[in-house]
């Protein structure tokens, strides 16, 4: 190995040498690399990868293998001699260039680091290859044309990797016969007017595959299409082509199997740079101008680069206060007199909604400009809307629409309509995306959408037309509505009212004239009375009214057969409305609500197509009606349980005979805690128990045996898990503990001493976070308990090994008496973790 590293260094140094006068003479003259320098240059690689390969094994220091070693260094070292001397007899590095690979493009300077390291993977992928397809997304206006100019002129100048670079813009709709036109164009050569598909298809075929190693840029795209079709050969490690897209649409990536890499918005820092760029520096120093304007027109641009830099040109050269207040008023949606804002940004943005061929895709869109700017919109709740408007109707399965809706959201999020938030949990809509959904809603005049926009006072009657079919007023501050207000809107669908929180009084009227109405929220008001014309709403599907904490009674709902959806958590009522047994149809009851005294016996079985059930057992809460409730379990997709006292928790529990939804949250504490706490579980299956005591001796808690997380708040009366779960002859009963839990959390325990025992590891073989915070008392995690000594390890008196096997996140904050994991020198082994605190 020492006789090999002198040659090979030479070796290397030669290549330094050739690699430097290739870079000058490529660079000044129009010349590349000759063939036979290259395949030096590659095989030169492969050596240095092959003398690596064997010091690697040499260190191993193998007995055996020596010799055979020796043998390949050896030989090694005669290769290298052999490729040095190759190099010292080159007459010529270069040859004359043959006729461009392709066309240099205008392009603008790439802004933001983000922009840059996309340029940067985009770049790798095409060097390497393990991506023979790359497709290069995000929302129209982000700068995906931009990067690749980018790329394709570092193509033309800085890598001999590839023969020649296409550039193709596809046409819309999707034109293939024009699509195989423009390729051959930028080839420099013709196909046959008059052949059929097939047959050009054949020719490009034969066109590309001569042209051998090339780079297919195709910009725009909006469909997918197989390649075989157009005529291009499938871009592979074998015959190092490569093909580039870029699109709006994730899906057209999927579709097209290409390398995901998606170009974000720009950071405010970024976007306030790129304005400032394209304005002008100067303005800055305009004495009439503040830059907290200048903030607000680029936050409006929403990070946006071609918004940016459509805003900043118009802005170019303006001093006046006035003209950049204007424009802000412009751009909020007040006025719209600034014809290049709407169609250079909108008209692309448009571009998008209009290619959702489904109409009910477009719809479901629209939906979505009802709610505020930058609103995080739970996906449950747009479904729950969509569903109501009949928008999802063709399935019967309550599921089945939930996966419906899912998919749509998907579509849109994927074509950059909506963005995904909170952990996937909501969506969003970009402010600039909103825009275009208000102005494409503007023309037909059949929303009314002023949602968070601190109105004082109710629109007037003459803005309620006759054609409104949706009305969006939601987190406003209107306190009240014209007593003889009565809107005639027969064919008004969805009325949101909701975080309107002064709102204390509907007239009795206001409802008089919308008998089409299916969505009716009012959540999070101060109303205290329901108007008697509600009950009249025969067609009204949900009606909402969660966290109206004023409200003591919903009138009649005997009529409204159509209903599907009611939700009355965190109100004042004391009864359930009258009627409630008529409701067939009703899928969603949330009646979470403490002041409830009870349900009437028999009702929730009448309600055949109930899904999703949530309630409140308060301390009043009849046994009668828990075991019905525990009974009903199995038929539920999802159930949200809060229960007052132990008994009615164990109660509940037994009656559900291990037929437990399939979601569910079961919550035992002696005071109420909040509304519903269902929508933030990482998993389906949860118990979480809030209180000061929650075992009594004489009835320990009973728990679903397959839950899957379960959490303790101020839980002070035991010292271990192990106290909550059924023994037998004073040990832990392993088979009735639930093997699929995945999540623990014990909180402010303060008597809390360890968390288990020894015996139930094997139990917690699924578990994959632990989290601990704010137990004083505790020592250790897991505890060896006398008899388990006795009994299990007889003479062994030391535990090596503790497996979590499916363990990720461990997290411990202020345990002041932590001492180790295990007393008897533990160790934990859990492979899949990937947190620590």
């Amino acid at each position: 190995m020492r006789n090999l590293e002198r040659p090979l260094q030479e070796l290397n140094s030669k290549k330094a040498d050739i690699e430097a006068t290739l870079k000058a003479e490529c660079d000044l003259e129009n010349k590349q690399p000759s063939n036979e320098v290259n395949d030096w240059l590659e095989n030169v690689e492969r050596i240095n990868s092959e003398a690596h390969s064997i010091e690697e094994e040499v260190k191993k220091g193998k007995y055996f293998s020596r010799a055979s070693l020796g043998k390949d260094a050896e030989e090694k070292i005669e290769e290298v001699k052999k490729y040095h001397q190759k190099a010292c007899s080159f007459t010529s590095l270069v040859i004359v260039a043959p006729p461009s690979r392709g066309v240099m493009l205008p392009t603008e300077t790439l802004v933001g680091e983000k922009t840059k390291k996309v340029v940067e993977i985009i770049w790798e992928n095409l060097m390497g290859d393990k991506a023979p397809k790359i497709g290069v997304w995000g929302m129209g206006g982000i700068g995906k044309t931009t990067i690749m100019k980018e790329i394709n002129n570092r193509l033309q100048k800085e890598t001999n990797k590839f023969n020649v670079v296409i550039w193709v813009t596809v046409s819309q709709p999707l034109d293939l016969i024009k699509l195989q036109t423009e390729i051959a164009t930028a080839l420099k050569e013709s196909l046959p007017e008059n052949e059929d598909k097939v047959s050009r298809a054949g020719r490009l075929l034969g066109m590309l595959k001569a042209k051998a190693k090339f780079v297919l840029i195709l910009d725009d795209m909006w469909e997918a299409f197989p390649l075989e079709k157009v005529g291009i050969p499938e871009p592979n490690k074998e015959n190092g082509c490569k093909l580039v897209i870029t699109t709006r649409s994730y899906r057209v990536c999927r579709s097209m199997k290409c390398k995901q890499v998606e170009v974000e918005l720009l950071s405010k820092e970024e976007a306030f740079n790129l304005f400032i760029d394209r304005v002008g520096s100067s303005i800055l120093q305009v004495p009439t101008l503040n830059r907290e304007i200048i903030n607000s027109i680029v936050e409006e641009c929403g990070c946006l680069p071609l918004a940016i830099v459509t805003v900043a040109a118009s802005m170019s050269g303006e001093e006046e206060i006035y003209e950049w207040q204007n424009a802000l008023n412009e751009l909020r949606g007040r006025l719209r007199s600034l014809n290049d804002v709407d169609t250079k940004v909108f008209g692309r943005l448009e571009f998008s909604y209009h290619r959702l061929k489904d109409e009910k895709l477009r719809q479901c869109f629209l939906y979505c400009a009802l709610y505020p700017k930058n609103f995080l919109i739970l996906k449950d709740e747009l479904i729950d809307y969509w569903i109501a408007e009949g928008v999802i109707e063709e399935l019967k399965d309550v599921q089945a629409k939930y996966d419906r809706g899912h998919t749509i959201l998907n579509r849109l999020v994927n074509c950059c309509l909506l963005e995904s938030a909170r952990y996937g949990r909501c969506v969003k809509m970009h402010d600039l995306i909103r825009d275009m959904a208000l102005h494409i809603i503007s023309k037909s005049h059949l929303f009314m959408v002023k949602a968070r926009e601190h109105l004082l006072e109710f629109p007037g009657e003459q803005e309620w037309k006759a054609n409104l079919e949706r009305v969006s007023l939601m987190m406003n501050d209107i306190d009240e509505i014209p007593s003889n207000m009565s809107p005639h809107c027969e064919i008004l669908s969805t009325l949101l009212l909701q975080r309107n929180i002064n709102l204390q009084w509907i007239p009795e009227c206001f409802f008089a004239h919308m008998h089409g109405l299916k969505i009716l929220n009012l959540s999070f008001t101060a109303i205290e009375v329901l108007p008697n014309s509600v009950s009249d709403l025969m067609n009204l599907i949900s009606l909402l009214l969660q966290r109206c904490r004023r409200l003591k009674r919903v009138p009649s709902v005997a009529k409204l057969l159509a209903l599907q959806h009611l939700d009355l958590r965190g109100t004042s009522i004391e009864e359930v409305p009258e009627g409630m047994q008529m409701l067939e149809n009703l899928s969603h009851l949330y009646l979470y609500s403490p002041p409830l005294k009870e349900l009437p016996a028999g009702l929730l079985p009448r309600l055949r197509k109930l899904c999703r059930l949530s309630l409140y057992f308060g301390w009043e809460a009849l046994e009668e009606t828990v075991e019905e409730t525990g009974r009903l379990s199995d038929r539920l997709d999802t159930f949200e349980g809060h229960f007052s006292k132990l008994n009615n928790f164990n109660i509940y529990v037994k009656s559900s005979d291990g037929r437990e939804s399939e979601k569910y949250c079961l919550m035992l504490s002696p005071d109420y805690v909040g509304d519903s706490v269902i929508a933030d579980l990482e998993v389906d299956r949860s118990v979480c128990l809030i209180a000061n005591k929650i075992c009594e001796k004489e009835k320990p808690i009973v728990l679903p045996e397959d839950v899957q997380c379960l959490e303790m708040f101020e839980v002070y009366d035991i010292a271990s898990l192990n106290d909550v779960l059924p023994r037998e002859q004073g040990l832990v009963n392993i088979g009735k503990f639930s093997h699929d839990l995945k999540v623990l959390r014990f909180y402010y325990c303060n008597n809390l001493k360890n968390l288990f025992s020894l015996r139930l590891l094997p139990a917690l073989k699924n578990l994959e976070c632990l989290e601990v915070c704010g137990c004083d008392s505790i020592e250790e995690i897991v505890a060896v308990e006398d008899e388990e000594t006795e009994k299990e390890l007889g003479t062994i008196t030391i535990i090596n090994i503790l497996t979590l096997p499916r363990l990720k996140k461990l997290e411990f904050h202020y345990l002041p008496e932590f001492k180790t994991f295990c007393s008897d020198n533990g160790v934990l082994v859990c492979d899949p973790l990937q947190e620590i605190e």
